[in-house]
């Protein structure tokens, strides 16, 4: 077989998967150069061709640690230049961090090579386990859905099976590209293939993105009639090192609201960055009513982030949350439900966390938002309608996203990604934001402290976007949309069920195998 070197157990082997991982980030943005996600997955595979289970695990660990190194490393930024841990230290952590994730990738492969290696069933085994770990992700240990493969795919024809399949039957129909391809290669060296059986294969290889491609035509939701919104969106700009000092409270409240009064007689929707207002919501109540008071005079919903603090009335007195409000035109609060481990709570044991004080991190101790809560709502005339709102990265999670917008015309993601400085991470967590536009069919709009700020469509499509690290404000058009994507109704639940079921058969076919081998 073609470089069958790789295929063997080792340290060349190890690290040609380190660098087949590397490569696999640069697919995704700010790149998109999306075929070298397919080259990646191809030399995973066939990486994979003779190894036993346990040398899989090794040879999956090494390729996702090339993944992760390359791909969301920019951790250190955060942990080295904003919680002020000594490099060498924050240098472990990242790598700790790194080292950790690329665990699944160890799982998948030696899942793949000890029970579903399945000869002429492979390059689909390979590809239904890559989705099923990838939806293991979203989920497992409160989730990291980062680097989904589908998210590279957000400029070409497969975009069309986000609003039906999600990013998993994205990335689903990238690993079969890849395995399939190693696949007919390997039949061609061993025993040349008839011109029609590639006219067939190469049919059946490019049929996925045909259908995609004529999928992405189709309008799953509609504009609401009379229900064009103008949106504005204010980009803070403000240094990290500075925006948690009392001293930069009150004018960066000035900051805000006077970028967003020249707006208030034409705007609907006015939308600040998570935390733009940094202090308590019960501490700034009197501002907050005097804003809410301007943006209703003008028939403007103001959005804005805000720490929370509940109060003796309410059910945790005490507990902090990170929040975003709705007033003027707009009502609503909702606490943000996927905290970042260590970043906004310590999932540790109290004892514990006495070891992890150098992550001193402003508001690190916040309370998770409960389930079902109900989403913002705002006035356009006589029109009412819902705003599903996301903080941070909750936005990066397909499913919560989708049944949260199910009820909602409009949704807006609030962030403060100057954390991770000018690294990919911001340009990487945009992308995201786009594939669940595109998976809900509604319009995003998204409003940070130093980028990216945008309005991106329910095609997925940046309509109007700020540069990075610039002060402004974002001026544009959106609508609010109605009806329903397939994805939004039904999640991943049949992708999860493609999955289960090519295994399943997978194994059945093994031990059929089996029972035919011993009967001879």
């Amino acid at each position: 077989m073609y470089l069958s070197w790789i295929s063997r157990p080792g340290l060349p082997g190890h690290f040609f998967a380190l660098a087949a991982g590397a490569v696999l980030p640069f697919s995704y943005a700010p790149y998109f150069w999306w075929p070298l996600g397919i080259i990646s997955c191809a030399l995973f595979f066939l990486s994979l061709h003779t190894l036993n289970g346990k040398q899989a695990l090794w040879r999956g660990w090494w390729y996702g640690l090339g993944l992760y190194a390359s791909g969301v490393s920019w951790v250190y930024i955060s942990i080295h230049v904003h919680s002020h841990t000594p490099a060498p230290l924050a240098a472990l952590f990242t790598f700790i961090f790194v080292a950790g994730l690329a665990w699944f990738f160890a799982f998948m492969a030696f899942v793949y090579r000890k029970w579903f290696a399945v000869g002429s069933l492979n390059f689909l085994t390979f590809a239904a386990l890559w989705v099923g770990f990838e939806w293991l992700r979203s989920w497992f240990l409160t989730g990291f859905p980062w680097l989904f493969l589908g998210d590279a795919h957000l400029n070409t024809p497969l975009k069309g099976l986000a609003p039906i399949f999600g990013v998993y039957g994205i990335s689903f129909v990238v690993v079969l590209s890849a395995t399939a391809l190693v696949t007919l290669l390997h039949m061609q060296r061993t025993q040349p293939l008839a011109k029609a059986v590639w006219v067939k294969a190469s049919v059946a290889l490019l049929s996925p993105w045909v259908v995609a491609a004529l999928l992405n035509t189709l309008h799953w939701t509609t504009p609401l009639e009379n229900g064009e919104l103008h949106v504005v969106a204010v980009q803070g700009n403000i240094p990290q090192e500075r925006k948690w000092l009392s001293s930069e409270i009150y004018p960066t409240l000035e900051k805000y609201r006077g970028a967003s009064q020249e707006h208030w007689h034409q705007a609907d929707v006015v939308l600040w960055p998570e935390t733009a207002i940094t202090v308590l919501r019960h501490q700034a109540k009197e501002y907050i009513q005097y804003l809410g008071n301007e943006a209703r005079d003008t028939n403007t919903t103001l959005i804005t982030g805000i720490p929370y603090q509940q109060q003796q009335n309410e059910p945790y007195p005490g507990a902090f949350h990170n929040s975003i409000i709705a007033i003027g035109t707009g009502s609503g609060v909702y606490h943000k439900q996927k905290l970042v481990p260590f970043g906004e709570y310590l999932p540790l044991p109290d004892q514990a966390r006495s070891l992890l004080e150098f992550f001193n991190i402003p508001m690190s101790d916040f309370r998770r938002g409960e389930p079902e809560q109900a989403i913002l709502q705002a006035h356009k005339g006589d029109i009412e309608y819902g705003i599903a709102p996301f903080i941070c990265y909750e936005v990066v999670y397909p499913d919560f996203v989708a049944s949260m917008a199910k009820q909602s015309g409009l949704m807006v993601t609030i962030s403060n990604d100057a954390w991770f400085g000018r690294s990919n991470g911001p340009l990487q967590h945009m992308a995201m934001a786009r594939m669940r536009a595109l998976e809900t069919g509604r319009y995003l709009l998204r409003a940070t402290n130093t980028g990216v700020t945008a309005l991106i469509d329910p095609k997925g499509n940046v309509v109007e976007r700020l540069p990075q690290f610039e002060f402004g404000a974002l001026n544009a058009n959106a609508h609010i949309m109605t009806g329903s994507t397939p994805f939004m109704l039904w999640g991943s639940w049949p992708m999860v069920l493609a999955v289960v079921s090519i295994l399943g058969f997978a194994r059945w076919r093994l031990r059929q195998l089996s029972v035919a081998t011993l009967a001879r």
